[in-house]
């Protein structure tokens, strides 16, 4: 699920925002769940959000400097500017900002920058919080890939590590559905990420620690397919 943060105090203006959000995220598939920010002195926003859309001219507050405070407490997070004026664009940059809409948002523009966004966040700030798995959050990012053996899943990570847990693979799938992973085999779920290539034979794919993961006919279209679209949009 992604979380979102909304700081806007025109109330026309948040709703259009939820819509858009809502839209989008529905279209695509996947769970949201939206806070509206109205206290900016509270702690609140000292919660992990995926994203949050601030307006610059906010009531009691300037935008730029509760950005600030909030990018202390969430460096991760994906910062989209929501303003009427274009001359907050370079104050944006100063907190990392990825996007600026100019109000009023066309739905097409937001919907057409929500897909580069999405594919960052997916690509890079997506992950899952589990403390029986670890005390960290784990970032798809740091997967290679997901094996199921012996009735337990193995995550493989680049640095090396593993971690063991009793879930089923069909969890871990259902789980990751629509980010940088897909099937390979059976027993295999790959993160896209780190295929470098194939076998002559197609048999086998070559992963960047030096492995190689099984590719089994069964899954051999779906997955060239998913990594080749992948791949053209990485570039």
């Amino acid at each position: 699920m992604i979380k979102i943060l909304i700081c806007e105090d025109d109330l026309k203006d948040r709703k259009i925002l939820i819509e858009y959000l809502q839209s989008y995220f529905k279209k695509n598939k996947i769970d949201i769940e939206i806070n509206i920010l109205n206290n900016y002195e509270s702690s609140d926003y000292y919660e992990e959000y995926d994203f949050i859309f601030l307006d610059i001219q906010l009531e009691n507050t300037n935008g730029i400097d509760f950005a600030r405070r909030f990018r202390e407490k969430n460096r991760d997070s994906i910062i989209v500017i929501t303003s009427n004026y274009q001359k907050y664009l370079i104050e944006g940059y100063t907190i990392e900002a990825q996007r600026y809409f100019l109000k009023p948002i066309e739905k097409e523009i937001f919907e057409e920058e929500m897909d580069k966004l999405l594919f960052r966040y997916k690509d890079r700030l997506s992950g899952f919080y589990d403390e029986k798995l670890s005390r960290k959050r784990i970032y798809y990012k740091d997967i290679l890939y997901i094996e199921f053996l012996d009735r337990h899943s193995v995550l493989n990570f680049t640095n090396g590590n593993k971690i063991h847990t009793k879930c089923t693979l069909k969890y871990w799938m259902e789980k990751m559905e629509g980010y940088t992973f897909c099937q390979s085999y059976k027993s295999f779920y790959v993160n896209l990420d780190y295929v470098t290539g194939f076998s002559k034979d197609w048999k086998d794919i070559f992963i960047s620690n030096g492995e190689k993961n099984p590719l089994s006919k069964k899954y051999k279209k779906e997955f060239t397919n998913e990594y080749f679209i992948h791949l053209h949009k990485s570039l």
